[in-house]
């Protein structure tokens, strides 16, 4: 229990590092970017920066915190680990695929070059664990934050329709405790004996374990999550991903705790880690591109993809999946009867809509402002273009088709 404080002192030093602030700022310039597409594809934004400050930094702190007592606890050490090769070799793998700059495959090459070749020498049950946590602790965000601040998309789906959807995108800043291991030196400071059975992860060192020395020290850390919903609720679609991932994590976690202890298993996780990491993407992109696509306009009346925050249709508690069927007593199927409904009365607004969750017709009667933006963005119909098309390609990769476009 002594550790506790001084993992937490350490973590505290990394929050209030210059560096873990500029990190939150570049974090909130590409949430602002990513929420300025939405003005640049339907015309309309409720962005608010502040809110968007507030749940970077609190969302980021809870996941650091959390991610620093699981890396102490399982004895992540970052000696010997490759820091330098796993960040070069996710920036070039992210050349060939975006999502590849993920360290679950960085990580894992690594470790099967380290194995097979000698060639980084890692210690691999290290490596892996790390990038387990860092999974948990990626997880954990994208089940309690993965879904703000979805943008809303036109798409093509499996079938070649165009179909609406939610573009997940999050980042969060992690301020995180983290380990490093020597041996043969005489420790200075405050010194804790540790439990036998700790580290749950044994490091691979040169002298005996009662030889080591831990030291505990502040980093600093970044995640993201990308992901695209198109047959679920946003909300539900993160969950989803979060489980997936989370069970990953574990699994990761496991067979790096059983790789440090019998060295001859190392392969496992070293495989674990990419293969598995690309078979949850392709799960969940398979589940949702082959699901029954939900944001698409019924036969009768037309579907709410977003009500902007603080607008007339928010204020009317219409929501995302809701079916608006008549405006000011006017049937509505199509944007061309949308706007005539519109036109008719400018300062108030009778909307009759059915509730996505329950199915309930309910009828809500509004004052507005003249010329007061209503803040709604529908589901496509027909005639209606996508305006993104889904591309994981690096540049590298687009760079050598247009090549071969060229001289073709």
């Amino acid at each position: 229990m002594k550790l506790v404080p001084i993992v937490f002192k350490s973590f505290l030093v990394s929050v209030f590092h210059p560096v873990f602030w500029a990190v939150v700022f570049l974090i909130v310039f590409l949430n602002h970017r990513q929420a300025g597409m939405k003005k640049t594809l339907f015309g309309m934004n409720d962005y608010d920066m502040w809110k968007q400050i507030y749940f970077t930094v609190i969302y980021g702190i809870f996941g650091g915190l959390v991610g620093s007592y699981i890396m102490v606890f399982f004895g992540i050490s970052l000696t010997g680990i490759g820091i330098g090769y796993l960040w070069m070799l996710a920036v070039i793998l992210m050349l060939i695929n975006q999502r590849f700059i993920c360290f679950a495959y960085s990580g894992g090459l690594i470790s099967l070059s380290s194995i097979l070749f000698g060639f980084p020498e890692v210690d691999v049950p290290q490596l892996m664990g790390l990038v387990a946590i860092l999974h948990a602790v990626e997880s954990l965000l994208i089940l309690i934050n993965g879904h703000m601040g979805a943008l809303p998309v036109y798409t093509r789906g499996a079938g070649g329709e165009v179909v609406g959807g939610f573009n997940l995108v999050r980042f969060w800043p992690i301020p995180i405790t983290a380990l490093m291991t020597m041996s043969g030196v005489q420790a200075t400071g405050e010194v804790l004996s540790t439990p036998h059975w700790w580290p749950l992860i044994k490091p691979k060192m040169s002298g005996g374990s009662d030889d080591l020395i831990f030291f505990v020290f502040p980093v600093l850390a970044a995640l993201g999550y990308g992901d695209l919903a198109i047959s679920r609720l946003p909300e539900k679609k993160s969950k989803f991903s979060a489980g997936v991932l989370g069970i990953y994590s574990a699994l990761l976690l496991g067979l790096s705790v059983l790789a440090s202890h019998f060295r001859s298993l190392s392969i496992l996780p070293a495989l674990f880690s990419p293969l598995f990491h690309e078979l949850t993407i392709r799960i969940g992109r398979n589940k949702e591109l082959r699901g029954e696509p939900i944001f698409v306009n019924p036969p009768r009346g037309i579907m709410v993809l977003e009500t902007l925050r603080d607008s007339v249709f928010d204020r009317m508690g219409l929501d995302t999946g809701d079916v608006i069927l008549r405006i000011n007593g006017i049937p509505v199927s199509s944007r061309r009867e949308l706007r005539l409904a519109f036109s008719m009365y400018s300062w108030w607004m009778e909307v009759e809509y059915m509730g996505h969750g329950d199915g309930l017709v309910r009828s809500v009667t509004m004052h507005k402002k003249l010329d007061e933006p209503l803040g709604l963005i529908i589901a496509p119909g027909e005639g209606d273009p996508p305006n993104v098309h889904l591309r994981s390609k690096g540049y590298l990769l687009r760079k050598i088709e247009e090549l071969k476009n060229k001289w073709s």
